[in-house]
């Protein structure tokens, strides 16, 4: 394939309608017979015809679907309609439009356009802007996160860690063999060595309530002795303050 070159437009003349050139000329490479391709169409020609071709509503309707499928600006702001062939729809107002040159220019050019694009572009710049505020955040907040994500770990794992030991314990309890007893108790002599000792205390029992009822004897003898000491201590002093009285 030969040298690239584009079209200059020549032939586009004054009476051309506004927009109609929007796309510009199309692109030519020269093939090895010395004919000319289009880039964006595919289509062959001799030289002498390429401003007209530029200019032929084949050319300009390639062109536009060329754009179309290489998102080629402004086109890559419209969608193929799926209803119509020549139509195309606006992807940012949802408007149809004609696939011609004239009727995108008038499109990307009103007021509806324009608004709805400002307002893409403020959404678009607010969008970024709070991006960055949260990059901008204080660095405390980030290692505070991470000492509270790093102290629920250490919980979790702690929290496990005693779980593990009291399943360890458990199993590590020691069980008896079966047909064993913990206290090693065979159950020889047991009521034997039971009724001998009850018989003991029985035995005991009216020795202690004998010895209990000679010291509680003892007491009140002893009380009763103190008090005829008293009243003999009593009687003869008062004796003595009689004799005491007549002699006077």
């Amino acid at each position: 394939m030969g040298k690239v070159s584009e079209g200059n437009g020549g032939g586009c003349g004054g009476g051309r309608k506004e927009g109609a050139y929007l796309l510009g000329p199309p692109t030519f490479s020269e093939l090895p017979n010395g004919r000319l391709k289009c880039v964006e169409t595919g289509h062959e020609m001799v030289v002498k015809d390429k401003d007209s071709y530029a200019q032929s509503k084949r050319c300009r309707l390639g062109l536009i679907e060329f754009g179309l499928s290489h998102s080629k600006p402004p086109l890559n702001m419209f969608k193929q309609d799926p209803l119509s062939r020549s139509k195309l729809i606006c992807k940012l107002t949802g408007d149809t439009v004609n696939k011609s040159e004239e009727h995108i220019w008038k499109h990307i050019n009103g007021k509806r356009f324009l608004n709805k694009l400002e307002q893409k572009e403020m959404e678009e710049l607010m969008g970024e802007t709070m991006a960055e505020e949260d990059e901008k955040k204080p660095k405390k907040e980030k290692k505070k996160k991470k000492k509270e994500k790093a102290v629920e770990e250490i919980i979790s794992e702690v929290r496990d860690s005693a779980e593990n030991e009291s399943d360890s314990e458990e199993l590590e309890f020691w069980i008896p063999p079966v047909g064993d007893r913990w206290d090693f108790d065979d159950g020889g002599d047991r009521w034997g060595s039971g009724s001998e000792s009850d018989q003991g205390d029985d035995e005991n029992e009216p020795e202690a309530v004998d010895e209990e009822r000679g010291k509680e004897s003892e007491e009140l003898s002893r009380r009763a002795k103190r008090i005829s000491i008293e009243i003999e201590l009593s009687s003869f002093a008062s004796r003595k303050k009689k004799s005491r009285k007549n002699a006077s």
